[in-house]
């Protein structure tokens, strides 16, 4: 058996300004994401922070792992 990886970036919507809380914005994706993907057989591996813009975090790395055979 074996397996494989898949990395996708997720990301808030529309301007940012400092000090925004994308928080309940970056949820929502990461449960969307994950719903989607579960449904094809990927789980969740891991969440890493990708980039921030003034203060506020507005991109996600999901890394997913899925088991072949």
């Amino acid at each position: 058996m074996s397996t494989t990886y898949k990395t996708i970036v997720v990301s808030t919507k529309g301007l940012r300004i400092k000090g925004d809380d994308t928080s309940a914005e970056l949820a929502v994706a990461i449960d969307e994401k994950s719903n989607e993907m579960y449904e094809k057989g990927w789980k969740l591996l891991s969440i890493t922070p990708s980039l921030l813009s003034e203060g506020a975090l507005i991109k996600l790395m999901l890394t997913f792992v899925k088991e072949l055979g």
